[in-house]
């Protein structure tokens, strides 16, 4: 979800990113700023990105994509509160799965909607459903309008669910199944899958057929064993390389 969100956002926007789940990644040719592992870590680093961005008025935005949990953190607040009266294009991306590792949100915050917390802010506020593609695009390119005007920061929550364990398929990380969420709501939102519910809406208006949906699929399973192969084909790096670009103090 995050990547086909982010795809959104870099193609037909022309904006740049922040993304916080994926670690240590960087390209700043395609406009990826820099990802960090900690929780809220790249929030921060977009509201810089927009900060030059509004200083250099090259138009661009700044997004930074953050889980749930994240609205736990210190920075978000100082960041929007920053972003909002500096008047700053970044949005605030926040994709809530409604799950920590094995805590469910409700047991770790108020009962309200996330997007709320942007509201003392001033922050122009986007509720999405996060499996909807369609829904997604359509209120990207809103937020990017209010961005590139001048209006400021926009906050966009975008509701959503993630169909295996926090850190592997059974969460298998003691030895035994600790995956706390009922089968029932896993498969409630199996039948949400927003790759099956874009697939039926371009189905249904003509836009492809399923003779090109099994093609995609089959270079898409070409490409993914190849890189696999690659991967496991390939040399391990020389130790000699081991302190390379590592200074002391």
């Amino acid at each position: 979800m995050k990547e086909m969100v982010a795809e959104i956002f870099c193609k037909e926007t022309g904006c740049c990113k922040g993304r916080g789940g994926s670690m240590h990644l960087i390209d700043p040719t395609i406009g990826m700023m820099g990802a960090a592992p900690i929780v809220a870590g790249t929030i921060s680093l977009a509201m810089g990105a927009a900060l030059a961005s509004s200083i250099r008025k090259d138009r661009r935005v700044a997004v930074s994509f953050f889980g749930d949990g994240a609205t736990g953190e210190g920075v978000l607040y100082e960041s929007m509160n920053f972003a909002a009266l500096k008047k700053l294009p970044v949005i605030f991306a926040c994709e809530n799965n409604l799950y920590a590792t094995h805590m469910p949100i409700r047991e770790c915050r108020v009962n309200q909607p996330i997007s709320r917390i942007a509201e003392p802010f001033g922050i122009e506020i986007h509720s999405v459903d996060g499996n909807d593609v369609m829904n997604v695009y359509e209120a990207a390119r809103r937020a990017v309008e209010t961005c590139r005007g001048g209006n400021g920061p926009v906050f966009m929550e975008f509701m959503t669910y993630r169909y295996r364990g926090h850190v592997g398929p059974d969460d298998n990380i003691q030895g035994t199944h600790t995956d706390i969420r009922p089968a029932e709501e896993i498969e409630e939102w199996r039948h949400k899958d927003p790759i099956l519910r874009l697939e039926r809406h371009l189905l249904d208006n003509g836009v492809i057929d399923k003779a090109l949906i099994t093609e995609v699929k089959r270079e898409v399973q070409q490409e993914v064993e190849e890189a696999l192969a690659f991967a496991k084909e390939s040399a391990f790096p020389d130790l000699g390389d081991l302190d390379n670009y590592v200074f002391a103090g």
